[in-house]
């Protein structure tokens, strides 16, 4: 199945199917060829809450940033183009198209995660924030502080966040803080000695750490182990039973060891009813492991 003429971004789920989000900020519907873009230039991060995308974008050379929300529920629309921004900058008028609010950011959005009832976000060097889905502000706290990585080059700089039972912030140095969700007080703090930068953490049964090596640690919020070393980073992981990995060659099943071999770049997993499929970088859909 081949959906999109632009290179695939990401693909989420909510409760009408899938939204396809291309390398150019284009949006529609999965498996659907009518593609608005929204938003004035490429999403940096987007999550989905209740049927309302929440979704960021950034222009470092125009020193714009933004952060949106788009209700999946109404038609998409088109929005101003990059060059309007760089005639009006923030004065230009619904720089998100069709938002439901959209609202200028200090800095750079590093992060964002979102649960049933928030969206939790970090801010290059202002902190981090949990608003609800209608953009009331609900917490903000201070970047967490290591003291064992406040040397390194962007160690402490806050790269995944996680929500279980806590906001699990993750930085690139290997700093983990457990934060409440009501109120965002810290619960723990661990310094985890890990090789190698981290770069993404996906949840599952336990959380998985993958660095720019191409190493995957498993931690389970007391120890940290190294359970497996790839060549190059890990493009997308989920659990569901066990866990399914995309490396930059295919699909990785750990245990027991299963390999796939892809003909091109593979770029997310995503589950159609039972079934775990992949989408590569020219927007072909097939089975996971097939």
């Amino acid at each position: 199945m081949e959906v999109g003429s632009n290179a695939p971004w990401k693909v989420l789920p909510y409760s009408a199917g899938h939204i396809f989000v291309d390398v150019d900020g284009g949006i529609s519907r999965l498996g659907e060829n009518n593609v608005h873009h929204p938003f004035p230039t490429s999403m940096t991060n987007a999550v989905i809450i209740d049927d309302v995308l929440i979704g960021t974008w950034v222009d470092h050379e125009l020193r714009l940033a933004r952060m949106a929300a788009i209700d999946l529920n109404c038609d998409l629309q088109n929005g101003p183009k990059r060059g309007e921004l760089r005639a009006h900058g923030n004065s230009s008028h619904h720089q998100v198209a069709g938002s439901l609010w959209s609202h200028t950011v200090e800095s750079e959005p590093l992060a964002i995660c979102a649960n049933d009832e928030m969206i939790v976000f970090a801010l290059w060097k202002r902190g981090i924030y949990a608003i609800d889905k209608d953009a009331n502000e609900l917490w903000r706290i201070a970047n967490p502080e290591f003291s064992e990585i406040s040397k390194l080059p962007r160690g402490d700089e806050i790269v995944a966040i996680t929500i279980d039972d806590t906001v699990n912030l993750w930085t690139r140095g290997g700093g983990c803080a457990k934060m409440s969700c009501e109120d965002g007080s810290e619960i723990k703090k661990d310094y985890l000695e890990i090789i190698g930068n981290i770069t993404q953490v996906f949840l599952g049964d336990i959380h998985l750490l993958c660095t720019s090596e191409g190493e995957i640690w498993a931690y389970d919020g007391e120890n940290i182990q190294l359970i497996a070393i790839i060549d190059k980073p890990i493009r997308d992981a989920v659990f569901d039973e066990t866990w399914r990995f995309l490396t930059w060659e295919g699909d990785l099943i750990l245990e027991p060891l299963e390999k796939k071999i892809r003909k091109e770049l593979p770029v997310q997993l995503l589950k159609k009813g039972d079934d775990w499929m992949v989408i590569d970088n020219q927007g072909i859909i097939s089975p996971f492991m097939d």
